[in-house]
């Protein structure tokens, strides 16, 4: 492999070697890096549209429940519960026993005020265990009723 007879040939065949072997561990660590990157992308990605898909999921189980519950509100007496809008709702999450779902609930159904939850009667308590698919007697061990008229008293002494 030395046709020209040079001294130091096998010195250069090394040089040539090393030189080939570094540059291709470099072209190799660059492309692995930039395939590393395209796939840490790409499951990125697929992370943001299985979160989107839960959360459209979930939104849509939500608005399916809220729709069954207001399909029911007829089966309320409002005449005896009384009637409001939203735009008179109190904050129902100071009852201890609601969440955000279930004041979502209780606005499905047209109950917005302390009010109205106040002027329940045993027989709109079980009604309304049934509609809104609540444990039965929560209501009751909870006293949201008890603590609506509280409420409604404190909001009305100011």
């Amino acid at each position: 492999m030395n046709p020209h007879q040079l001294p130091d040939a096998t010195l250069q065949h090394w040089i040539m070697l090393v030189v080939a072997g570094t540059l291709g561990f470099i072209i190799g660590y660059i492309a692995r890096k930039a395939t590393i990157h395209q796939l840490e992308e790409q499951v990125h990605t697929a992370e943001l549209l299985v979160a989107d898909c839960r959360k459209t999921t979930a939104n849509q189980r939500e608005n399916e429940i809220l729709q069954r519950i207001a399909s029911r509100a007829s089966e309320l007496n409002f005449t005896r519960i009384g009637l409001a809008t939203d735009a008179e709702s109190d904050d129902l999450k100071e009852i201890n026993g609601i969440g955000p779902f279930f004041e979502k609930k209780l606005h499905s159904l047209r109950i917005y005020t302390f009010r109205q939850l106040a002027n329940f009667t045993a027989e709109d308590i079980q009604k309304l265990s049934d509609i809104i698919e609540f444990f039965p007697d929560r209501i009751e061990r909870e006293d949201w009723i008890g603590q609506a008229r509280a409420l409604h008293r404190q909001k009305h002494s100011v």
